[in-house]
């Protein structure tokens, strides 16, 4: 006979003594708790051994990549617009410990009011967790690093502190930064749409308006422009959230930005730090949902930067055009492109982007790019920037001829602006490119006022020193193996407070998101 495939349990018999089956029972629990200590050593091992070479988790301590990956921070709302934004510890805490200050000025980003009550309540928030992929982009090819990823390497000053910054400068190239810009061997580089979608920063929005402003008369960001408006028409209702447009004539009405509350608006400031550079940006984002009326007509979207007026057009028949003409000399204009879409409706909304970013124009209808400019129609002059002190923010405005419309959730947003002088720049600036060699990369902080990186290191830790004086390793620069890996995924945002003494904390995961 064939034995069976399983064999059947077996039965105890009397041949066995009742010690014996005793002294078994008592063995099993044994037997069943070093099956446990085996299963989490095991678990523990692997965990280790994929930590060490696959994906390791951090926590953000400071603000250098803010508002994007935070440190330790407060959520605050201001009281003035209700804009919801963070702010880190003051310089003179910040590494310090013991209980959280907040900086010495702190402006909503918003509406630029100083909201000094907010410090007197500030509640800490630990920083955002992350999860770095470590090996991959040691193969190259589609797995490398690449220019604007978020990478965490070593201290160059401190092995046993790691940074977080955007990867700017690979090996072989020269970095230079010039009013607010990244050039490499000379040429602007231009960030891919995933990342400029990240890096754009508010500057106002209309559903935010300051408490100030609920009086007809009272201070708002907008003001009308060209021939006289009728009552009840032309541009009405500018201190609403919605902003409207009425006429029974074909001529064309501006609505210009210019805020009257502060003179920080368009500026290099930011929220997470109170008052920063307050340079001018150059790169700018107008936007808006258009909810067309009934009658013909059309509706522009202008940004005037340098001399240049870039102009969009969106007509009732559906006719797009990007334009771009000397300021104070329209006749000169030149056309950028022609597109179409189908014609609009009364009530049916478009939404319409007219951005500026790294020399480079495009017009974004519900969410796909319609038109653009390309390096023939318009480029930086990179001997003129370098000599460019920019005084000025760009001009913002929109108008209609003969088409009455809403603007809902009409926003202008600034893009990140590198910090390229001041006392701490060392290297990189306007006319003083930085060559990488072999292995060696250049790196900067998303909040460019506030982060120590590439651009002013000056001091080497003891795992580099003796590189630096075999002449191996050159301040400003981060060595290949000093890279930990590359920032993915925000696991863990910031855990808040629910009360004054911080015990009870709950994760912010409205923010769980991707790194970009």
């Amino acid at each position: 006979m064939t034995e069976p495939a399983i064999s059947p349990p077996e039965v105890p018999t009397d041949s066995t003594s009742a010690p014996e089956r005793a002294s078994q029972r008592g063995a099993a629990p044994v037997v069943h708790l070093l099956e446990i200590v085996q299963t989490v050593l095991t678990a523990l091992i692997l965990a280790f051994v994929f930590r060490a070479f696959f994906i390791e988790a951090f926590i953000i301590p400071t603000g250098s990549m803010a508002p994007g990956l935070l440190g330790e921070h407060t959520a605050a709302v201001c009281p003035e617009c209700g804009w919801a934004y963070d702010f880190g510890p003051s310089d003179a805490a910040r590494g310090r410990g013991g209980a959280f200050t907040p900086p010495d000025a702190l402006r909503c980003p918003n509406c630029q009011r100083s909201n000094d009550v907010l410090r007197e309540r500030a509640l800490p928030v630990s920083g955002d967790r992350i999860l770095v992929q470590k090996w991959p982009h040691l193969l190259g090819g589609l797995l490398g690093l690449k220019r604007w990823d978020v990478i965490v390497f070593r201290d160059p000053a401190d092995p046993y502190t790691n940074y977080i910054k955007r990867l700017i400068g690979l090996p072989g190239e020269a970095v230079e930064i010039v009013d607010g810009d990244v050039y490499i061997n000379g040429e602007i580089a231009r960030k891919p749409r995933y990342v400029q979608s990240a890096l754009w920063s508010i500057v106002f929005d209309q559903a935010h308006i300051p408490v100030a402003a609920d009086d007809e008369d009272g201070p708002h960001a907008w003001r009308t422009t060209g021939p006289p408006q009728p009552d009840g028409e032309g541009w009405l209702d500018l201190n609403r959230r919605v902003i409207r447009y009425a006429a029974n004539d074909e001529v064309e009405r501006s609505l210009v930005f210019e805020p009257h509350a502060s003179a920080w608006y368009l500026r290099d400031v930011c929220g997470y730090n109170g008052d920063s550079t307050g340079e001018p940006v150059g790169d700018v984002r107008l936007s808006a949902i258009l909810v067309p009326g009934a009658s013909r007509g059309r509706v522009t979207f202008c940004i005037v930067r340098d001399g240049n007026r870039f102009t969009a057009t969106v007509d009732s028949g559906g006719e797009m055009t990007l334009t771009r003409s000397p300021e104070g000399r329209a006749g000169d204009s030149q056309r950028i492109g022609l597109a179409r879409i189908r014609p609009l409706t009364a009530g049916r909304p478009l939404h319409v982007e007219l951005e500026h970013a790294d020399y480079r124009v495009a017009l974004v209808i519900d969410g796909v790019e319609r038109i653009a400019t390309d390096d023939a129609q318009y480029a930086p002059d990179l001997s003129a920037a370098r000599g460019r002190v920019r005084t000025a923010p760009p001009r913002l405005s929109i108008a209609s001829a003969g088409m009455p419309i809403e603007l809902r959730g009409l926003r202008i947003e600034r893009d990140v602006h590198y910090r390229s002088g001041g006392r701490a720049m060392l290297r990189a600036g306007p006319g003083d490119a930085l060559p990488l060699g072999g292995g060696e990369y250049f790196v900067l902080g998303d909040n460019s006022p506030a982060s120590h990186d590439s651009r002013e290191w000056a001091r080497v830790g003891p795992h580099l020193q003796r590189r630096a004086e075999a002449g191996e390793y050159r301040l400003g620069t981060v060595p290949e193996d000093q890279i930990v890996g590359r920032a993915i995924f925000v696991y863990l945002p910031g855990v808040m407070p629910l009360s004054a003494s911080g015990a009870w904390r709950i994760p912010d995961l409205g923010r769980v998101r991707f790194v970009r």
